[in-house]
């Protein structure tokens, strides 16, 4: 047997026994929060708001005309990110798998049973990792369901087209789905640190689409210029930025890195204080 074969063989011998509380909390957070029913219904529910937004765009091609051009499929998924109704549902969805779990923690008791065997450093991590992966990915899942789903659907009935333009198109789908991933992240931590912060769960579900609904207000009706505090520019990129579509992504990054940073500053406090 090789020596790094060895070194995993260990290492996932250590964690079972706990002796790696890091890792082992990590793998333990991130396993609860996307094998949740929340999670399940997050994704499914993305594709389904997808679809919902595709329908009309879809009756009124078939409508003028019986065989769809080439690409259709692709274009179709494009136009229903784009929408208000996915944009709005956003927020909703990237909350349902993670964010109360803090609250839910110190109400039933059960931090005080599992906080000795795991630290209060490895707790914090787990959490906000788990919360931030599974609140990007409820958001993928959805999009590459919702377009696996228009592909087997409708590629079918569009004109005959060079089949190497696949890649092309899953390359947009995918650049789309990577800004509603990072988007998710920062929404679902959003709901997480603020309903950890006020101890209500209503806070963890309400929060992020209370404040996404507010800066939209606030750029659309009053600082149409602060582009960059626009959520749905975040997911829609169509101003310049320094970097192109990495510039949301920084951007919604720091916004990340403060958020958690405010939820460690609190929980440390808090679990310290008992």
């Amino acid at each position: 047997m090789q020596p790094r074969s060895k070194m995993v063989l260990v290492l996932k011998k250590h964690m079972k026994q706990g002796r790696f509380p890091m890792l082992s909390t990590l793998r333990s957070d991130i396993q609860r929060a996307v094998l949740s029913r929340g999670f399940l219904a997050g994704a499914f529910g993305m594709a389904i708001v997808i679809v919902l937004a595709s329908t009309e765009s879809l009756y009124t091609t078939f409508e003028n005309a019986p065989q769809l051009p080439p690409g259709y499929h692709v274009e179709l998924i494009r136009n229903a990110l784009s929408s208000d109704m996915v944009m709005f549902a956003v927020p909703i969805l990237c909350a349902l798998p993670f964010t109360p779990v803090f609250v839910d923690d110190i109400q039933s008791g059960f931090i005080k049973q599992f906080l000795p065997r795991c630290g209060v450093n490895a707790y914090i991590l787990g959490k906000l990792l788990a919360c931030a992966i599974s609140g990007g990915l409820v958001l993928l899942i959805g999009i590459l369901l919702a377009y696996v789903l228009s592909t087997l659907g409708l590629t079918l009935l569009e004109d005959p087209f060079d089949g190497g333009i696949i890649a092309t198109y899953s390359a947009i789908v995918l650049e789309k789905a990577a800004l509603f991933l990072c988007s998710g992240m920062l929404w679902s931590l959003v709901g997480f640190t603020l309903a950890s912060m006020t101890k209500s769960r209503y806070m963890a579900y309400a929060a992020p689409f209370v404040l996404y609904y507010i800066l939209i207000i606030v750029h659309e009706r009053y600082f149409g210029a602060w582009y960059y505090l626009y959520p749905r520019e975040w997911l829609n990129p169509s101003h310049f930025w320094i970097l192109g579509d990495w510039g949301p992504v920084l951007l919604q990054s720091v916004f990340m890195i403060g958020f958690s940073i405010l939820f460690a500053i609190f929980a440390k406090r808090k679990l310290s204080n008992g």
